[in-house]
C-alpha cells in the first residue's frame, strides 16, 4: 500500500511538472508571436504632436529684439518665432508659469509693438545639455483688436520678406 501511495504521488507530481512546462512553452510562444506581430506592423505617427495641436496660428521664424516688462523689472530679450497667438522668447532666466508680462517687440522697419502676455511654458528647469535656447513660451492675452491687426500685418510682411528671392 505504501508503494501505491508513493507511485500515485510521483505520478501526480510528474503530471503537474509536465503541465507547467507545457504551459510555460505555450505562453512564451504566444508572447513571441504577439510581440513580433506588433513590431512588423507599420508605425503610423499621430497627425500632430500634442503641443502642436494647441496652436491655432502658424509660427513665423524670426530674430526680433524685444523687451519684457514684469512688475519688478524690464529686460531685453530675443524672439525666435512668433504667431498671432504667442511667441518663443529666448531669455537666460525664464519667468515662471502663469507670470504675466508686457512685451515690446521691435519689428524691423516698424514702430515697436506692445502686447500683454502670459508665460505658458518654460524650459528653465531642464538641464543645460538638453536646451538649445533657454527661454519660455508666451501667449498673447487681453490685447486690443488694433494691436492684433498690427501684429498680423507685421507677420504677413515678415513672411513675404522671407519668401521673396534675394
Amino acid at each position: 500500500m505504501d508503494s501505491n501511495v508513493v507511485l500515485n504521488s510521483i505520478s501526480i507530481g510528474g503530471g503537474l511538472f509536465i503541465g507547467l512546462i507545457v504551459f510555460w512553452f505555450v505562453a512564451r510562444h504566444t508572447k513571441k508571436r504577439w510581440t513580433s506581430n506588433q513590431s512588423t506592423q507599420a508605425y503610423t505617427p499621430p497627425s500632430k504632436i500634442s503641443w502642436e495641436e494647441k496652436r491655432r496660428h502658424p509660427r513665423v521664424a524670426v530674430s526680433w529684439h524685444a523687451s519684457i516688462k514684469t512688475s519688478d523689472r524690464t529686460e531685453d530679450v530675443q524672439l525666435k518665432d512668433i504667431s498671432l497667438g504667442g511667441a518663443f522668447v529666448v531669455y537666460p532666466e525664464p519667468l515662471g508659469l502663469n507670470d504675466t508680462l508686457e512685451i515690446s517687440i521691435r519689428i524691423p522697419n516698424r514702430e515697436p509693438l506692445s502686447l500683454n502676455a502670459v508665460v505658458v511654458w518654460s524650459n528653465r528647469n531642464m538641464s543645460g545639455d538638453r536646451v538649445v535656447n533657454r527661454g519660455m513660451g508666451i501667449r498673447f492675452i487681453e490685447n486690443t483688436e488694433k494691436t492684433r491687426q498690427q501684429l498680423d500685418t507685421a507677420l504677413a510682411a515678415s513672411l513675404e520678406d522671407s519668401q521673396s528671392p534675394p
